[in-house]
């Protein structure tokens, strides 16, 4: 099961905040919840397979401290969903499932729940995803874009271009506009162009990554205080997953939602 997750492709990427634009109270809480809905194609020996997949990830998040340089979140993850179906099979997985939660499979997937853990964000700095080929955000991803990335006097129109490269060499570029923004809210917008490369243990198993991704985000901030209100995205990826000596087609496509209560 582990394997389907990481070979979904789902491709979630970091971004840039402005401090001049964020009321960061310490001590304030955020519940978030991340929905996804993707189909990964898989080619084998000619032949394609296609994974249709749903996942819903809550975490909550507070505040522990914040400057005009970064803030510091608590954040602990509170449920896991997941749904996939393959060759006709459906097979649904919650952690909040006894069964769910005590299988090996799905340790490394789990292993967070209910686990407190500190995240810095450095504000304006751009981020790679933590492991951009998982099927599931880890906490730093969402923590990083909770933030508009323009400040109180930028007009519409207005755009921002971002960039970070992983040490395996996996690079993001990010071009956000500012595209409305009314005494309640600020919409932006986030195309993101990104390449995944390197190698993961999948099943004890090596697997070589070389993928291209690309992704259009429309972002809704609020205008009192900078913090994310929802988002909603559609992603794509392609490429190539090597392992035992075969080169293996993936591709997938989808989209997701962010809300923020």
């Amino acid at each position: 099961m582990k394997n389907l997750l990481s070979a979904l492709g789902l491709v979630l990427v970091g971004f840039n905040v402005n401090a001049q634009k964020i009321g960061a109270t310490v001590g304030s809480k955020m519940q978030v919840v991340v929905a996804i809905k993707s189909t990964t194609t898989v080619t084998q020996m000619g032949q394609d397979m296609e994974i249709p997949s749903t996942s819903e990830m809550t975490d909550s998040f507070e505040i522990k401290s914040a400057s005009d340089k970064e803030i510091v979140l608590k954040s602990v993850a509170k449920r896991i969903k997941v749904s996939v179906t393959l060759m006709g099979n459906e097979q649904n997985l919650d952690s909040d499932d006894p069964a769910s939660a005590n299988n090996p499979q799905m340790a490394e997937v789990f292993k967070n729940i209910n686990k407190p853990q500190d995240i810095t964000v450095e504000l304006g700095k751009a981020t790679f995803p933590v492991d951009a080929s998982s099927g599931v955000p880890a906490a730093d991803d969402i923590a990083s874009i909770l933030y508009t990335p323009f400040s109180a006097t930028e007009k519409e129109g207005a755009n921002l271009t971002d960039s970070a490269t992983n040490a395996d060499g996996s690079k993001v570029v990010n071009v956000y506009t500012l595209q409305k923004v009314t005494p309640q809210e600020i919409t932006v917008m986030v195309t993101s162009k990104g390449k995944i490369v390197g190698t993961k243990q999948q099943m004890g198993m090596d697997v070589k990554l070389n993928m291209e991704s690309s992704s259009t985000a429309t972002r809704v901030y609020s205008a009192t205080n900078g913090l994310l209100i929802s988002e909603a995205k559609s992603f794509s990826a392609s490429g190539n997953n090597e392992m035992m000596g075969q080169t293996i087609p993936v591709s997938s496509k989808g989209n997701s939602t962010i809300t923020v209560k």
